[in-house]
């Protein structure tokens, strides 16, 4: 279990290093410590402690209070005040800010680890008490208002300390098909599946929500450029493309992504949000698994090269009876290079996924009158030509379909462990599929 986050505010440095050492041997994390309430409003945006204790007199213009008042603001996060002032002038303003404790110095361990559990406890349990307002049911995600907090505090620490952001709008194309397909239930775990998708694409202090039915967003924080929010993009559509299995079901969804950047695009959110959906339409009118800028330059990829890397990893494989080494390896990376198809390190990436996957074919007990040089590229093609003709977005009947045909070429899929090599090489393939297909550069870093 993760451990709770404390950050102490304090300007006076053996008292600083005496709760330091308490803190710790409770068994807490120390993730900043401050002198003054101007860095403490900062450092609690930046760190995002769980708990933060925080003594009156500070150094600065602004003592706890102030500094409380300020973060309290910015979001909720339980405060414990620290000080050796107890008269009713201190005590009623402290009053005010609703802090989760007052502890008096000098105090021992004891009467701050009270402190502390009980100020986290009820914290915890008003989020619980609150969490059906800002919480989407369906995927555990913050909802439309929680992330429109989020965006604003997000927003006022960007232009206070110069710092870029992205906001990324996704549709889930063909959600609704496959919903009305496959049963509410498992639409329901689909959309559950797509957020834990999301939210493993992004960092910690970025925030991943839920727009609509079929429609999510995300804030990236403290990016460097328009190629952090492309590859975060990259990631996503590469993630959902990936194949679902839910209830025993095998499906597949694409993403259409518009981005909008600050401050490049805009300085407020009405700005950026709208200028995200013009972007995310764009995207959609595009096709399947698009990413598109706000501003932007787009080129259109060659959808054939698809063919190339799978015909050229099954031959690539046969030739060498599913064994090779790094010279082997090194000779179809120049190989591909050499015959001028768009490639890149991702691509390469998938290809080797590729290659792994096939292989496990070889260690199949199949039977003796099975020819695996000609199995291999006719279960490569199968699966090549759904995910061309259903361009990356297929249903269960899709999948019984495919199965039924790689039966068809004499591939006994009740062999232990052949029909996950189907998945995976359905995964492997639509990855490259979708690589392949996508292709989009923000105006301001084209070369």
């Amino acid at each position: 279990m993760a451990r709770n986050k404390v950050m102490i505010v304090e300007d006076e440095g053996l008292t600083a290093a005496y709760i330091q050492d308490i803190v710790e041997g409770l068994g807490y994390v120390v993730v900043a410590h401050e002198y003054s309430g101007e860095d403490a409003v900062e450092s609690a945006v930046k760190h995002a402690p769980d708990l933060i204790l925080m003594d009156i007199k500070l150094q600065g213009r602004m003592d706890g209070i102030e500094a409380s008042h300020e973060i309290r603001k910015r979001m909720s996060v339980p405060i414990v005040y620290l000080t050796a002032h107890s008269d009713k002038a201190i005590l009623e303003r402290a009053k005010v800010s609703q802090p989760y404790g007052y502890v008096l110095k000098p105090f021992n361990s004891k009467e701050l680890q009270s402190n502390i559990e009980m100020a986290l406890y009820k914290h915890h349990a008003e989020r619980i008490m609150k969490g059906s307002v800002f919480v989407d049911p369906t995927t555990g995600l913050p909802n439309r208002d929680l992330f429109f907090d989020r965006f604003e505090q997000a927003l006022k620490y960007a232009k206070r300390g110069g710092l870029s952001m992205a906001v990324l709008i996704i549709d889930l194309r063909d959600f609704g098909g496959i919903n009305e397909a496959m049963g509410r239930e498992v639409g329901d775990k689909l959309l559950a599946d797509v957020a834990g998708r999301l939210s493993a694409c992004v960092k910690d202090t970025d925030t991943v929500a839920r727009l609509g039915e079929d429609e999510f967003i995300i804030l990236l924080t403290d990016i460097e450029n328009a190629l952090d929010a492309c590859e975060a993009a990259t990631k996503v559509v590469l993630s959902v493309g990936n194949p679902f299995f839910v209830n025993d079901t095998n499906c597949s969804l694409g993403v259409c992504i518009g981005i909008s950047l600050y401050p490049m695009d805009g300085d407020s959110f009405r700005t950026l949000i709208k200028e995200a959906d013009v972007a995310m339409y764009r995207a959609k009118e595009a096709g399947k698994n698009q990413i598109r800028f706000f501003n932007e330059t787009c080129e259109d990829m060659n959808k054939n090269d698809i063919d190339f890397f799978v015909n050229k990893a099954c031959g690539f494989l046969i030739a060498r009876k599913g064994i090779w080494d790094n010279d082997g390896w090194l000779d179809l990376v120049i190989d591909i290079k050499q015959h001028g198809v768009q490639h890149s390190n991702e691509i390469i990436q998938y290809v080797g996924v590729l290659l792994e996957t096939i292989k496990k074919i070889y260690v199949l007990q199949l039977p003796v009158t099975v020819n695996v040089e000609i199995l291999i590229p006719s279960i490569c093609r199968e699966i090549l030509g759904l995910i061309i003709e259903k361009e990356g977005v297929w249903k269960q009947d899709d999948w019984r379909g495919l199965l039924d045909k790689i039966k068809g070429h004499g591939f006994d899929l009740t062999v232990d462990g052949a029909d996950h090599i189907i998945r995976d090489l359905l995964g492997a393939v639509n990855a490259l599929y979708v690589l392949l297909t996508m292709k989009c550069e923000h105006g301001a870093n084209k070369s």
